[in-house]
C-alpha cells in the first residue's frame, strides 16, 4: 500500500485534475488492485462514494482478469465501460494500480480518453515509482540495527 505524504498527494491529484480537464471527464480515479482509493482529480461533477467505487472497480477488474486468463489471455491491460450516457475507461498501471476516467459520452469519447491518458500515463507512473521507492526506503531496517539486541520490555517501560 502506498504510503502517500500530503505533497505527494496535491501533485497526483493535480497530475488526475489535469487529465480530467484535457479529456473533458467527469472524474480521474487511481486505486490500488486492492480496491483503496489512492487519489481522484478534483471534480464537482462527480458526485459517488468514492470509496464504494474503487472497491467494485478492483472486483470488476479482477473478475475481468480471471475471464482473461480463461479465454488464454496472460493480461488484461485496460476496460471500457459504458451506460447511455457515460462511458468507464480503466487501464492497469503497472498490474498493482488502476486509472479509471468517467467521462459523458455528450462531451468526450474513448478515443479522446485513449489519446489524454497515453501522454498523461508517464507522468503518473514516474510519480507512482517516486512514491514507492520513498515508502520502501523508509520501511526498510537499517542494517546498522541489530534487532536481536534491543530490549523490547524497556521499550514499553
Amino acid at each position: 500500500m502506498l504510503n502517500i505524504t500530503p505533497e505527494e498527494d496535491r501533485e497526483l491529484r493535480k497530475l488526475l485534475t489535469e487529465l480530467a480537464k484535457e479529456s473533458k471527464s467527469k472524474i480521474v480515479i487511481l486505486i490500488d488492485k486492492s480496491g483503496q482509493l489512492i487519489s481522484r482529480s478534483e471534480s464537482p461533477a462527480f458526485s459517488s462514494d468514492d470509496i464504494t467505487f474503487a472497491s467494485l472497480t478492483a472486483g470488476n477488474v479482477a473478475a475481468s482478469e480471471a475471464l482473461s486468463k480463461l479465454l488464454g489471455d496472460k493480461d488484461l491491460n485496460h476496460m471500457f465501460t459504458e451506460t447511455e450516457e457515460e462511458g468507464i475507461y480503466m487501464i492497469l498501471l503497472d498490474g498493482k494500480y488502476i486509472l479509471v476516467v468517467i467521462f459523458d459520452k455528450d462531451s468526450s469519447n474513448l478515443g479522446i480518453i485513449r489519446v489524454k491518458i497515453k501522454r498523461f500515463y508517464p507522468k503518473v507512473k514516474e510519480l507512482i515509482e517516486r512514491i514507492e521507492e520513498r515508502t520502501e526506503k523508509e520501511t526498510t531496517v537499517s542494517s546498522d540495527i541489530n534487532v536481536e539486541e534491543i530490549d523490547l520490555d524497556s521499550l514499553f517501560e
